[in-house]
């Protein structure tokens, strides 16, 4: 999991897809039956849904159309190196069927589920209250939650300072937004805008391996790209806009009484390393994109 490419999503040919990664149904702890969730998803104008149970997969056979796609995941949580924690991974597209070791640990998860054909992202290191050397401890997730709404329960739903604690040592990853459906109030509230170039399994993976996204739970981000020696960003109305990179470094936008903003431009130079952008809607709604490499 060290630095590597990402693609810019803003440059990059297909349709733009939104997912929710991370869901729970009746077969762990969650109020609503595969079937339900599915038809919960589609009718809000969804494109992707990943059932992860607690280490159950589920058979999701049938359930996808041409229009919406249902990928088969699991969350599962080997114990952390301190023996007094666990971390949640969440794992896309693995068969029905697939299952650990009992013992095994986070590493050795990680490859089977990559065996497998599918892959992992890190859920919610702010809520398992997880150190920047446990986070790096674990090998070969391809992205990490920024949000997740569940966690917002007790104040938690935001990791965005362990995501740059990640960035900052070389760790270069990008970030989804999820709900983590259980029950209540959680549902769609955070999402995953993933440029594919088709709705399937194939396609959507693809995309997220190479970073083909942002994350999002209300802003929408139109584009972002690197035009000379500045980023460029367009966007929905908001009232923040955070261009934020490495060391004491960024620039930060506030709307003025009821003015809104929809682009905003950020000095960059290579010795910032990184940057990524930060938006905050009127509503307190955040977006996230990827980090732009300098």
């Amino acid at each position: 999991m060290g630095e590597k490419k990402l693609v810019n999503p803003f440059q990059v040919k297909g349709n733009w897809y939104k997912a929710n990664l991370h869901t729970h149904t009746t077969n762990s702890d969650g109020d609503s039956t595969v079937a339900e969730r599915v038809k919960q998803y589609r009718e809000k104008g969804y494109s992707v849904l990943a059932i992860t149970d607690h280490e159950k997969t589920n058979d999701v056979s049938g359930l996808s159309s041409e229009k919406f796609l249902v990928l088969s995941g699991m969350e599962t949580h080997p114990i952390c190196p301190n023996d007094k924690n666990a971390y949640h991974l969440v794992c896309l597209n693995v068969p029905f069927g697939l299952d650990f070791p009992k013992d095994a640990d986070a590493n050795t998860r990680v490859k089977i589920v990559r065996q497998a054909g599918g892959e992992i992202i890190f859920a919610h290191p702010y809520w398992c209250g997880l150190t920047i050397n446990e986070i790096t401890a674990v090998k070969g997730y391809i992205a990490m939650e920024v949000y997740n709404a569940v966690c917002t329960r007790i104040g938690k739903g935001f990791s965005s300072v362990h995501w740059d604690d990640l960035l900052a040592s070389n760790k270069i990853i990008p970030a989804v937004a999820s709900d983590d459906t259980h029950s209540g109030r959680e549902i769609f509230m955070g999402w995953t805008m993933i440029k594919a170039e088709q709705l399937d399994a194939c396609s959507i993976m693809e995309a997220l391996r190479t970073g083909s996204f942002y994350a999002s739970c209300g802003p929408t981000i139109k584009d972002c790209r690197i035009e000379k020696n500045e980023l460029v960003l367009q966007c929905s109305a908001v009232k923040e806009v955070h261009f934020i990179c490495r060391w004491a470094s960024g620039l930060s936008f506030y709307a003025d009484n009821n003015d809104d903003i929809i682009e905003a431009r950020c000095p960059i130079n290579d010795a910032l390393k990184y940057v990524r952008v930060e938006l905050v809607d009127r509503q307190g709604n955040r977006a996230w994109s990827n980090p732009f490499i300098l």
